[in-house]
């Protein structure tokens, strides 16, 4: 793998992840040393990748009993790798859009990390509030997210931050259908990779890509919300993702500018 902008975003990582991590949306194998960190997942039962069996939820002899058969190949894998193997045991059933109706989790955690989970988000800057409300103020975010030019999003366009805001302000929720054509002309017709998955999966939430992304508006959307961001990509010989880490602070500008509606989602974030 390469790093094509040239950051030091390596050290800036090695630095400030660390500690008591949340990891949302299982693996996420970037640039992360998992020898500093102590990790809690959060997942959702199916989200297409990463999925979640919990011994507890298995509704037949045999989802029980492949339950348990994962649990343990995982706890094999957990003494071998240590953090970086996600426990289905130890994961936190629960949609990362709904992290604010969980007082126990506020500013719990001394970082929050994930990998391709942002683009799935019908509205990602409510998400990346509940992610904001999951990390110390004092902690650091830490995100990868797919850089269309290199997924099966090469033939759509990156998303204007304005249509960020506009789904923020609009509080746009998971039925949105309006990147469905954009996405399935994309990553089912041209490009082909989910013609096979969408035979079995709805071009739905969270299934679907709703938004595309690259250096410029990853950068310009974050700088609009947080402080200290550094953004980098990652080239390997398939796919490749933009990386951003940025201090859990609001930046002022954005909290002025859009006090009404983060209060209309929840009076939290801004205690």
């Amino acid at each position: 793998m390469t790093l094509l902008l040239q950051t030091g975003i390596e050290s800036k990582i090695d630095a400030k992840i660390r500690g008591e991590i949340v990891r949302v949306g299982s693996s996420v194998r970037q640039l992360i040393d998992y020898k500093n960190c102590r990790v809690t997942d959060i997942n959702i039962i199916d989200g297409g990748f990463g999925q979640v069996r919990k011994v507890s939820g298995s509704r037949s002899l045999r989802r029980f009993y492949e339950a348990g058969r994962r649990y343990a190949k995982q706890e094999v894998l957990h003494l071998l790798y240590g953090d970086q193997i996600s426990r289905d045991r130890k994961t936190i059933i629960l949609d990362a859009h709904e992290a604010l109706e969980h007082d126990e989790l506020r500013h719990k955690f001394d970082a929050c990390i994930t990998s391709n989970v942002l683009e799935h988000s019908p509205n990602p800057i409510f998400l990346l509030l509940n992610f904001y409300f999951l990390t110390k103020k004092s902690g650091y975010q830490f995100h990868a997210i797919p850089h269309y030019k290199y997924t099966f999003d090469m033939y759509r366009q990156p998303t204007p931050v304005k249509h960020l805001l506009d789904d923020f302000l609009s509080r746009t929720g998971f039925d949105d259908t309006t990147h469905n054509a954009d996405y399935v002309e994309s990553a089912v017709v041209k490009h082909g990779y989910f013609r096979q998955f969408h035979e079995t999966r709805p071009v739905a939430y969270p299934y679907i890509h709703f938004h595309v992304f690259d250096e410029h508006n990853v950068r310009e959307l974050i700088s609009l919300m947080f402080e200290e961001v550094t953004n980098d990509i990652i080239k390997s010989e398939v796919f490749s993702d933009n990386l951003v880490l940025f201090k859990n602070r609001l930046n002022d500008k954005f909290v002025e500018q859009f006090r009404t509606t983060i209060m209309a989602y929840s009076e939290k974030l801004l205690d």
